[in-house]
């Protein structure tokens, strides 16, 4: 595969990520070959291999019983969470889901969107992750927009599309994480219970559409933007190796929605990649991510300058004092970073 080339003050863009911060550590090869468990290389990465099959099951297969997410005291192993989404996987092909179909994902921050999207990708379906602050209107227009043939969400979510759902013909399925409609709609709990853990022989081409990620829009008229498997890949892969990711990080999920791409590409799905940590956090609570940061000893933290000025203000101003030396790497993105 022929790369772009970049151009930067006339002068060829370096092609490594080590050449632009020699002063640091090479990491860990990115990812291990499925069949082979050989490193496998950026360069070869990106163009061959479909995304849950890189991101999750050579995962599987090399940490097994390692932690891939962690949410207050649970803890789902690779092994666990690559199970997990078979079952999500052959319950929406049961459903008659097949590659190029659209799931939408109205959900919050949780190890099951990691398991339900791993399930909706490793069939080829495309995944739909939607802000869970939309109002009814706005899901209407972009469940029009997208036209899923299943809609994955839980009571508080599903509570007031239920008497607009009849106007969606396209939408055949809906799936409860929870069971206030137990009855009325497909219970996940049962999926999990009774659900195959077989599996899946559906292998995504690389330029298969993944995902579309709704963006921001004038007058709510947000843009779908069509992300493929080699889309994810790559981003995932280039974001690790900028971070000198390895399998000893721990990356701390907070505050940032699964839904948008810094969430899901840049933290969940680039951890998984490199046999990393995710440590997701219920709610807003500053002194709750700072305690947690020191419970779990986390290494990578990704934020708004906002949070970190709160971080700031409640360490000087109110006392907190918690332990953070564990931090080796902080992000900031989404506005400007304030000089003082």
């Amino acid at each position: 595969m022929e790369r772009t080339k970049f151009i930067l003050d006339e002068k060829e863009m370096p092609t490594s990520w080590y050449n632009i911060l020699p002063d640091l550590p090479e990491p860990l090869p990115p990812v291990l070959h499925p069949a082979t468990g050989k490193p496998v290389t950026p360069d070869d990465l990106a163009p061959i291999f479909p995304m849950a099959l890189i991101m999750l099951e050579a995962a599987a297969k090399h940490y097994g019983g390692k932690t891939a997410i962690a949410l207050g005291d649970r803890r789902l192993s690779y092994a666990e969470l690559d199970e997990a989404s078979n079952k999500v996987a052959n319950a929406l092909m049961k459903m008659g889901v097949s590659k190029g179909d659209r799931v939408a994902m109205l959900l919050p921050n949780s190890p099951e969107f990691a398991v339900i999207y791993f399930g909706i990708t490793k069939i080829g379906a495309v995944a739909i992750p939607l802000d869970t602050k939309y109002k009814v209107g706005e899901l209407a227009s972009l469940f029009d927009d997208s036209r899923p043939k299943v809609l994955v969400t839980e009571s508080p979510f599903l509570e007031p599309l239920v008497p607009i759902l009849p106007r969606f013909k396209y939408i055949e399925y809906v799936i409860d994480l929870g069971s206030k409609y137990e009855g009325r709609f497909l219970s996940y709990q049962e999926i999990m219970a009774t659900g195959s853990a077989r599996k899946v022989e559906v292998e995504p081409e690389p330029e298969d559409i993944a995902n579309i990620a709704y963006t921001s829009g004038p007058a709510f008229r947000p843009r779908g933007v069509m992300l493929s498997h080699q889309d994810l890949v790559t981003e995932a892969t280039i974001s690790g190796d900028g971070f000198r990711q390895t399998d000893e990080d721990v990356t701390v999920l907070f505050a940032l929605p699964m839904h948008h791409v810094v969430g899901l590409v840049i933290i969940l799905l680039t951890s998984l990649a490199k046999g990393s940590t995710v440590v997701m956090l219920p709610g807003l609570s500053i002194s709750g991510l700072m305690e947690t940061i020191e419970k779990e000893r986390s290494t990578i933290f990704i934020g708004v300058p906002f949070v970190f000025a709160l971080m700031v203000h409640m360490a000087e101003e109110e006392g907190v004092k918690h332990d953070l030396s564990s931090l080796r790497l902080c992000c900031v993105g989404g506005a400007p970073m304030p000089t003082d």
